[in-house]
């Protein structure tokens, strides 16, 4: 990973005031087969193990790879890829690194979890075989600790595949300047499937410490006073890229849109209905729920919507109505943000299926949608652990295009019905928080 901005960070802890940091993302193209997803699409992470007599955390995150099963069964069942389709990317990481001297990683950020984890150097199950390994050993700053609880180790499992490891306390870096003491997991087992098969060594969660093993083992709550805003622009070329202490404004195509967060787990808003064209449909009643999720390719929502949802586009299976689709639009308070056609169905030279997946999170966090890789290239999301809040905003991908494009994105619901088209802005609104925008 290297910085993308012109004025990289200072060696922190920073001033509020300090310019964000932009990291590169490396990206992971995945490749859809007749019979399932390619192994370069096999996406995610691990933990577990005991350490002498403290206790171990148990967790269960079924979401990551529940998302990751389904839409291989989808693509198995519904026979709509081809070989050598491209789905989009379904991974997008880039360097840290721990300790001292420091150790490095690929790994990927994820809003939808709350842990950093990575491989340990005592590891030698083929889950691990192929990744950079923590050795705590050949750091000197490197320190065993344990959470509030006592616990002093972790085993997650998920919707496939399990992983444990112990806790450590190192220094962790996101480039060169943006450093700090980080509590972790480094995993010694990891499951065959899915890990063998990923191509990166771990995972930064970018969550609310719901999801954390607990105090101190939060990354955001670590950041927030160096760098209280983070960003991500993601495409499909080779300019995406996370920034820490804001964003950048020149990524931005529209006015930001502020929803603050509902529930401090994922970084979840609300959302108060689904529109067609900008046409409220009376699907929510105000309490339709959204989890802004950088870790998945994704688009995914409560079955019974995703149902009617379905029913109401009525897409042909030959695509033959394709072009006259709705653009999907979810809307916060009287503003609309948009999905064309493009970005909410699966088209391939075999036909044409609605792509939103039906997932059931169960209450307190759901029913929840999850705005995975379609909606994130869209829009330009910020998080802002201050308020806390998230933003959004219309992705500048192609210049001037794209702020024309804003006023078909972004709309604004007027008292009665309709909506009328939010005005393209020229000057992308300036950054909040911990940071400006700017590179």
């Amino acid at each position: 990973a290297r910085s993308s901005s012109a004025k990289p960070a200072r060696a922190c802890p920073c001033p509020a005031s300090r310019e964000p940091f932009a990291m590169k993302l490396l990206l992971l193209l995945a490749f859809a087969l007749l019979g399932g997803l390619s192994d370069a699409a096999k996406v995610h992470w691990r933990l577990r193990k005991s350490w002498q007599s403290s206790k171990m955390a148990r967790r269960h995150e079924a979401l990551l790879f529940a998302r990751t099963a389904a839409r291989s069964r989808s693509a198995a069942g519904s026979q709509l890829v081809e070989a050598m389709k491209v789905v989009h990317k379904t991974a997008y990481w880039g360097q840290m690194s721990l300790g001292s001297p420091p150790q490095p990683f690929k790994v990927i950020f994820d809003t939808g979890s709350g842990n950093l984890i990575v491989p340990a150097s005592s590891c030698t199950v083929p889950g691990c075989a192929p990744h950079k390994k923590y050795n705590s050993k050949a750091s000197t700053t490197s320190s065993f600790v344990t959470n509030e609880k006592g616990e002093g180790s972790s085993e997650i499992t998920f919707g496939t595949g399990q992983v444990s490891g112990d806790f450590y306390k190192d220094k962790l870096c996101i480039g060169d300047s943006l450093c700090f003491d980080a509590n972790f997991i480094a995993a010694d087992k990891m499951t065959t499937e899915p890990f063998q098969e990923i191509p990166f060594d771990g995972i930064m969660g970018l969550g609310f410490k719901d999801l954390s093993m607990g105090e101190g083992f939060n990354i955001v709550d670590d950041l927030s006073s160096r760098a209280s805003q983070f960003s991500f622009f993601v495409s499909d070329d080779d300019d995406s890229e996370v920034t820490f202490g804001g964003y950048r404004a020149e990524r931005l195509a529209s006015d930001i849109v502020w929803a603050p967060v509902k529930v401090e787990s994922w970084w979840q808003v609300s959302i108060d209905d689904i529109t067609f064209n900008n046409e409220p449909k009376g699907l929510c009643d105000g309490a339709c729920q959204v989890a802004v999720d950088t870790g998945t390719s994704m688009l995914a929502g409560p079955s019974d919507l995703v149902d009617k949802l379905s029913n109401m586009v009525n897409a042909k299976d030959d695509c033959s109505n394709f072009h006259e689709l709705p653009n999907l639009g979810f809307q916060i308070g009287n503003t609309v943000l948009n999905l064309k056609p493009d970005d909410y169905m699966d088209k391939s030279a075999s036909g044409c299926s609605f792509s939103l997946m039906a997932l059931d999170v169960p209450p307190p966090k759901g029913p929840v949608f999850i705005f995975g890789d379609p909606f994130l290239r869209r829009f330009v999301t910020i998080y802002d652990r201050s308020k806390p809040a998230v933003g959004f905003a219309v992705a500048r991908h192609n210049g001037a295009a794209d702020e024309v494009a804003a006023s078909e994105l972004i709309a604004h619901i007027r008292d009665g019905a309709g909506a009328s088209p939010a005005a393209p802005s020229s000057t992308a609104a300036t950054g909040g928080g911990a940071a400006t925008g700017g590179g």
